[in-house]
């Protein structure tokens, strides 16, 4: 994706491009208008200790409360109003996990973003989280140090893995499918490409999908396509047929088939509906 593509998506970096973890402060000063929809290039885990307010996640509407922990992807349409709701920010790249083993990118599409955790579990991972934010904030920080830091994280990770009863070796294929498709959406549509990259049969990613999602490969691919193009109407900064081509649909007809197949609605139609959520 070129930097023009991530401007027109408001794609938001990390404030510190060249670090691959930030711990901040929930009310820390963000270098973007956090109060406008946005979405990230990174990675981001909110932990909120007390207090309240409602986030937006890709459509859905969210309660903040304490003890809660939310996990926004990057590329996901994200707003939040914290009103009292204080608490950490874990900031990081996909690339620390050529640091992190056991658990990848993909083990943590969770069912939903937003949990609650027991008491004794979200305590014990708020306090991981305080030490990696006192350590990356020591000046001239070791390359140990960094892999310190880098440990804590890994244990929050797995932590966050098994509290949602996903062990990190079960469903592998999905959770693998799953990510790539997010990364690929604009050009990979057909299951035999992804399979090609999975080195798997459809036989088998089907199956794998129908187990867990109830749905086969190819429906979850235009699950993705349709997320992806209410996302670009949402942003409301490209024409519809600026959508269908960044798309990779050969014709507008196509393109306005595909939603009205799916939704009931045209293009316009689904644009108005999907901009009231957010009014």
């Amino acid at each position: 994706m070129t930097d023009k593509d991530k401007s027109t998506l408001h794609a938001v970096p990390l404030p510190h491009p060249n670090e691959l973890l930030i711990i901040e402060s929930l009310d820390y000063f963000n270098p973007y208008d956090y109060q406008q929809l946005h979405r990230h290039d990174y990675f981001e885990i909110i932990l909120v200790n007390e207090g309240n307010g409602n986030q937006l996640i890709d459509f859905l509407n969210y309660t903040i409360q304490g003890e809660q922990i939310s996990m926004i992807y990057p590329g996901q349409v994200h707003l939040m109003n914290r009103h009292t709701a204080n608490g950490l920010l874990i900031q990081f790249k996909k690339d620390i996990f050529e640091y992190i083993y056991a658990v990848k990118h993909f083990n943590f599409y969770f069912s939903q973003p937003s949990f609650t955790l027991d008491s004794s579990s979200f305590t014990h991972l708020f306090d991981l989280t305080k030490r990696m934010q006192e350590l990356l904030k020591q000046e001239n920080l070791s390359p140990l140090s960094k892999h310190k830091a880098y440990n804590y994280l890994q244990i929050v990770l797995i932590s966050l893995v098994e509290s949602q009863q996903q062990p990190i070796n079960r469903q592998y294929l999905l959770t693998e499918f799953l990510s790539l498709m997010s990364e690929n959406i604009y050009t990979i549509r057909k299951v035999s490409e992804y399979c090609e990259l999975l080195n798997c049969t459809a036989e088998k990613l089907n199956e794998a999908c129908k187990k867990t999602l109830g749905k086969n490969a190819l429906q979850l691919i235009h699950e993705e396509v349709l997320l992806e193009i209410k996302r670009l109407l949402l942003i409301n900064q490209l024409s519809l047929k600026e959508i269908a081509f960044k798309m990779n649909f050969d014709s507008q007809a196509n393109f306005s088939g595909f939603i009205k197949s799916r939704t009931g609605l045209s293009p316009s139609e689904l644009q108005t509906e999907v901009l009231e959520i957010y009014k």
